[in-house]
């Protein structure tokens, strides 16, 4: 193994332990992210089912936020995989695109938008098992997309590559069957380091596929950064590598195995590894909103 992947992914998960632990500590981030928006902006909703009606979907990117945030905490500094914590975050985040695009159909779409960036959250989807989810997260992506001035992922590779949003339209597309190309879309090849687990996805070969995994977790690991120019510069995605367990997800609804590699990435915390699926939880305040939400928007789809 390179000595440069296992020194970054070792900077990395030290950086990220002591961070994480202290953001969570900090009494603001929950007043803010959680308690604040359950306070200040659910509950008068569930009041009057109008009151916040527009900031309802921020709340819920909130709180995601916040679950999300303990989630880290616990694979990072614990070394457990956060089941309860990703699965809400997940959740909430799902609900987070759908409410906004409720929104956004409205005449009053009170600035909402979804930029290209947000379509690594299918890949999201997908490393949990939540195959409805990705599938109705993806159409919802698409049209808005279209809808939106500058049409669907807006910006050129040439100006700012955009690798794991990318990467993630690639899979499910290769999921669904789909021959579709898009405004903007790279070819594979651009994607680098990516582009051999593209290739490798349906091979019959598990040490194929096996070899196509320990290249792309070599790219994530090189890609961290916050730089735009990084193709790894979102940090929720830092030690949690989506693209690669999508890939492992949509390979195992074909039928054909999942070698398991040793590689830091994998091996830095519990979110490294690929799982079984998990169930969609249930959640008393998301029970609460979305069909008072559905019924006041008209157009909020609540099967799913």
């Amino acid at each position: 193994m390179n000595s440069n992947i296992r020194l970054k992914t070792e900077k990395t998960l030290k950086t990220e332990r002591e961070d994480v632990r202290d953001w969570v500590l900090e009494p603001f981030n929950k007043n803010h992210l959680f308690s604040k928006p359950i306070e200040k902006k659910i509950q008068p909703f569930l009041n009057d089912q109008q009151t916040q009606k527009k900031l309802i979907p921020s709340s819920f990117r909130d709180i995601s936020s916040w679950y999300l945030r303990l989630a880290e905490d616990k694979s990072l500094n614990y070394t457990t995989y956060p089941t309860e914590e990703l699965s809400l975050s997940g959740l909430y985040k799902f609900w987070y695109y759908e409410t906004a695009h409720a929104i956004m159909e409205s005449d009053d779409p009170a600035g909402y938008r979804f930029s290209m960036r947000d379509f690594t959250t299918v890949s999201t989807m997908l490393s949990f098992g939540w195959m409805n989810h990705a599938d109705r997260l993806a159409e919802t992506m698409l049209d808005r997309w279209d809808a939106q001035e500058d049409g669907n992922g807006s910006i050129s590779w040439e100006s700012l590559p955009q690798y794991l949003p990318w990467l993630s339209v690639k899979l499910y597309k290769a999921w669904r069957g789909s021959d579709e190309v898009f405004d903007f879309e790279p070819k594979d090849e651009q994607l680098e380091g990516f582009h051999p687990l593209l290739k490798a996805l349906f091979d019959p070969s598990a040490s194929v596929f096996g070899e196509a995994l320990i290249e792309a977790a070599n790219f994530h690991v090189m890609g961290i950064g916050t730089d735009d120019y990084d193709p790894v510069r979102d940090e929720e995605y830092w030690l949690f590598p989506v693209e690669i367990l999508a890939a492992c997800r949509i390979r195992e609804q074909r039928g054909l195995d999942i070698p398991y590699v040793e590689h830091p990435l994998f091996d830095a915390t519990p979110l490294g590894r690929y799982h079984h699926p998990f169930p969609v939880p249930r959640d008393d305040i998301l029970e609460k909103v979305l069909p008072l939400y559905a019924k006041v928007t008209g157009k909020l789809d609540l099967k799913v």
